[in-house]
């Protein structure tokens, strides 16, 4: 399993740096965990930033009594599906992802169809691209800093056309 995180990290720089030469105005999520084995079914994951507002969309601060939660809603656009999401009582947290915890803090593991594809340290939107015909399961759950489940997931049953 380790192995695959750090091929995973690897591609993240070599993307990192790939969309930065080229231009685009979309940023791949940072910890995109790979290593899936599906032929032909590649998904690609990337949150769509606002450039050149210097503006940023945060998550809710936490508050330590109230019980995390996420909600999120999709749309479809041909093979792709762009997920809008939002957590309350609990803050995504990019710079501590893989560290301690820290009561209401931590980020999101992206599930397609049962297999995880990425690890998510802020809020979205996000772009799944090339998805294949046919009924998907999307999961968002929600983990500690140290990856550690917290039980709080969203799942989304998307149908691409």
């Amino acid at each position: 399993m380790k192995k695959t995180w750090v091929y995973g990290a690897a591609t993240l720089v070599v993307l990192g740096a790939l969309t930065t030469a080229c231009g685009s105005k979309d940023e791949v999520i940072p910890s995109v965990a790979t290593g899936t084995k599906d032929a032909g079914t590649a998904t690609t994951v990337q949150v769509k930033t606002e450039t050149g507002t210097g503006t940023k969309t945060t998550a809710t601060t936490t508050t330590t009594s109230a019980k995390p939660a996420i909600d999120a809603n999709y749309k479809v656009d041909g093979k792709n599906v762009t997920i809008t999401y939002q957590t309350s009582n609990f803050k995504l947290s990019e710079e501590d992802m893989n560290k301690a915890n820290v009561q209401g803090e931590g980020h999101l593991h992206l599930y397609v169809d049962g297999k995880q594809k990425a690890m998510i340290g802020k809020t979205g939107p996000l772009t799944l691209t090339n998805l294949t015909t046919g009924a998907h399961e999307i999961k968002l759950e929600l983990q500690q800093n140290d990856h550690k489940e917290i039980n709080v997931e969203k799942i989304l049953n998307i149908v691409v056309k």
